[in-house]
């Protein structure tokens, strides 16, 4: 069972690693963006699909007046016309048109100062005849007949009657300026004092004029009413101040009776209307709206005439899917992605070369995109609070997914995805902005530090380091809107602690932080065996020497086993000066030469413990060739057995590149007919390749002929080693060997001085040791010495 089930997970890996050309894995990456932008679409578009139809029929069970069997809750905003609305604006506009009056000013002069001049003159007449008594005066002026003696006796007194006329016009005149004087009393009185009054003033210059309300008064008020009465006569007194107190209220009595006789204002009801009804027109038809997830009706409430409007306004809207916003979605997710896109091929263009790569970062994106669409049922759910504490983005995985191709990846590429997936939490959170905050800072951090996962306490530093950004941001959020962080009910510090906002969004931080960083730790392994792809901790599991094919090495071709470490040596101290990966580079070397475990003794290194009869004939040039390019094939054939990740099975071909196998092709050439040469293909003595595709393989290939050329020096000295190294990076540059690796002659020089270093160290003369028996000998001859 065992070994079925390795044989299906070796098929597995093979397929998912298996090199394809770059136009069909351009091919599947677009498959896999079409899926990923139709899946993202489907769940940010969720809210602006259409909802079922509750029935509000006389005899459904939402209909008016019932209690509703279940809360109703809306999927989505939108407006509607109402008309309720619209007739109480409507209404509203109507009530705040001023009361319309048409004041006559000709009423001055054709009626109170015709009478007044016409009284005044026989009040003269009377004080000339000497029949000033106020008894007489009321007899012949009858207008005067209700003013009391005392009234009459001030007037009589008052020694300048020539001023009385206008003293009396001109308080007269002021009342009528001022204020509306209407002849009936008004049922309107109250709406009249918030509207105001709208006077057409006919027969002056000022046509129109606006005045508060509480200034229309009924002339049946300018006797009885007291605060009527009262302003009236402060008016007088404000405007006649040089005037007696006696004379005052006389002139001001006999003022308001011309007044009273003769009022100028008249209610105007058809221009009153008409502004009503023209208000009314010019509002325009008002709108509701219903929020998305706001609840129309809650199980067990009545059903009242604005619940049906609005559940029959979601009836109506129902089936409306709303194709604008789920296209406006649509288009935005296209630019977000064809940012990244962009992003991606300037600065990783060969990161998603492969499709494993490709299967790794939009399952995983997938994961996370389900998991928004899972959280918002629940974070929008009816009768959900969370909204009211925490912020969407709290809860959505995006430091699991950034940390996870942080660690696997890059940096790059994970702020890249990030930057995607901040957008759809945004999105997704009703456009909140702090959650957008949260996924985009998270992203970030969580991607940035993923480079740096080296142990497996550093989780635990990710856990804390999600955490503390998680708290800022929300803390920031907070802040900006106004929200309540503790609020004291007096129950105690520490319940009101542990019941507060704050302790709840600390709790929230924590266990999103630190779930992020544990569900990397259960998803890598499962990611390594199933991709095969070259982490850390698969690097460090693998350059256990006690790995089955390295104890093989280790056996069956000892020298080749110290080979490959001295190699390692070289390659791994070139490697951490180009700022490489130099784990990648250690176990790659480990497993480049396992390829010789089947034929060991065929190889130089190891023909010392190998008996002769197993030796091949390399008197035959193409057999031993043949031998030679099959241990590449061998080794690849067995890194794959043991499902060793591809990039370690990449330096098995390429540190030989295609490079040609010189010795043997020499005595090919040297050993036959010069007619027979013509037969001879030289590509049969030439290693399959490819040629190394990175820096780090170009680096093996140029250690592992080092080391093998190292051995031949007759003396080691800087300077003979610049020259064996110098020879061996030419020879490689000469067949076009590092043409595709990407090495420039800045790192050629970096790896010259590296090697070099490493060189010295191992290679440097030892001193002869003195034998044991000398020693002794010294140790007697001392001894004689030392007796005499």
């Amino acid at each position: 069972m065992k070994a079925i089930f390795d044989s299906s997970m070796t098929s597995v890996t093979d397929f998912l690693t298996k090199v394809r050309p770059v136009s069909v894995v351009r091919n599947i990456q677009i498959i896999l963006v079409f899926l990923t932008l139709l899946f993202v679409t489907y769940v940010l578009s969720i809210p602006f699909f259409g909802q079922s139809k509750v029935d509000t029929d006389p005899e459904g069970l939402f209909s008016e007046g019932k209690i509703a069997p279940e809360t109703i809750q809306s999927v989505k905003e939108f407006s509607y016309e109402d008309s309720d609305k619209t007739n109480l604006e409507k209404q509203k506009a109507k009530s705040n048109v001023p009361y319309a009056f048409d004041k006559d000013f000709g009423v001055l002069a054709s009626g109170i100062d015709t009478n007044l001049s016409e009284d005044l003159e026989i009040l003269r007449i009377l004080v000339q005849e000497g029949k000033s008594n106020p008894t007489t005066v009321k007899d012949r002026i009858p207008r005067w007949r209700n003013r009391t003696n005392d009234e009459i006796q001030a007037i009589l007194d008052y020694p300048k009657k020539e001023k009385l006329k206008n003293f009396i016009q001109q308080y007269t005149n002021l009342i009528f300026s001022k204020y509306c004087i209407v002849k009936e009393d008004l049922s309107f009185a109250k709406e009249l004092d918030k509207a105001g009054a709208k006077i057409r003033n006919i027969g002056t210059q000022d046509h129109t004029t606006i005045i508060d309300g509480n200034l229309v008064i009924p002339r049946s008020q300018i006797y009885k009413d007291g605060p009527v009465t009262a302003v009236l006569s402060k008016l007088a007194s404000e405007k006649l101040p040089n005037v007696s107190e006696s004379l005052l209220k006389a002139v001001s009595r006999i003022g308001l009776y011309y007044v009273y006789s003769y009022p100028a204002c008249n209610y105007n009801p058809e221009e009153t209307e008409n502004s009503r009804i023209k208000a009314a027109n010019a509002v325009s038809v008002q709108k509701s709206r219903i929020q998305a997830n706001e609840i129309i009706v809650r199980a067990g409430d009545v059903i009242t005439p604005e619940v049906k409007l609005k559940l029959d306004m979601m009836n109506l809207y129902a089936t409306r899917a709303n194709l604008a916003s789920i296209v406006s979605i649509f288009l935005t997710q296209c630019v977000l992605i064809v940012i990244v896109g962009f992003y991606l091929i300037r600065y990783r263009p060969n990161r998603l070369n492969d499709l494993s790569s490709n299967l790794i970062i939009f399952f995983t994106l997938w994961i996370v995109i389900a998991s928004i669409y899972l959280l918002s049922k629940v974070f929008y759910a009816t009768d959900s609070d969370l909204s009211g504490v925490y912020y969407f983005g709290m809860f959505v995985p995006v430091g699991m997914l950034c940390l996870l191709l942080g660690f696997v990846y890059d940096e790059q590429l994970s702020i890249a995805i990030g930057f995607f997936l901040a957008f759809a939490v945004f999105f997704a959170s009703r456009y909140n902005p702090t959650s957008f905050m949260l996924a985009f800072t998270v992203a970030v951090m969580s991607s940035i530090y993923g480079r740096r996962l080296l142990k497996r306490i550093d989780f635990l530093k990710a856990g804390f380091l999600l955490t503390f950004v998680q708290i800022l941001v929300t803390t920031a959020g907070y802040l900006f809107d106004g929200r309540e962080f503790y609020v004291s009910s007096g129950a105690g510090f520490f319940k009101d602690l542990t019941n507060s906002n704050l302790f709840r969004i600390t709790v929230m931080c924590f266990v999103n932080g630190f779930a992020s960083a544990t569900a990397v730790q259960l998803l890598l392994p499962l990611y390594e065996y199933i991709f095969n792809i070259p982490t850390r901790f698969k690097l460090i599991e693998l350059a256990d020497t006690g790995h089955p094919l390295l104890q093989q090495l280790l056996t069956k071709a000892p020298s080749t086993y110290t080979h490959t470490f001295m190699v390692a040596a070289l390659s791994e101290r070139a490697a951490q000066n180009l700022n490489l990966d130099r784990l990648l580079v250690r176990v790659g070397v480990y497993f480049h030469d396992i390829g010789k475990i089947p034929n060991a003794g065929f190889f130089v290194e190891n023909q010392h413990l190998i008996p002769k009869p197993e030796h091949i004939d390399k008197n035959n040039p193409a057999l031993a060739a043949k031998t030679v390019i099959d241990h590449v094939l061998d080794g690849i054939e067995m890194a794959k057995k043991a499902r060793l990740p591809r990039e370690i099975i990449s330096f098995i071909p390429e540190h030989h590149g295609t490079s040609t196998m010189a010795f043997f092709y020499h005595k090919a050439l040297q050993e036959i007919s010069s007619s027979a040469r013509k037969n001879i293909n030289k590509k049969d003595f030439q290693y399959p390749g490819p040629k190394p595709q990175s820096k780090e393989t170009a680096i093996v290939m140029i250690a592992d002929s080092l080391e093998a050329a190292s051995r031949s020096l007759d003396e080691v000295s800087p300077e003979s080693l610049d020259d064996l190294i110098r020879k061996i990076i030419n020879s490689k540059l000469a067949e076009n060997q590092l043409d595709e690796s990407g090495l420039t002659i800045g790192d050629l020089e970096i790896i010259k001085a590296s090697f070099k270093e490493v060189l010295l160290s191992s290679l440097h003369q030892r001193p002869k040791y003195p034998k044991p028996e000398d020693t002794k000998a010294l140790e007697s001859a001392n001894s004689k010495k030392s007796k005499r």
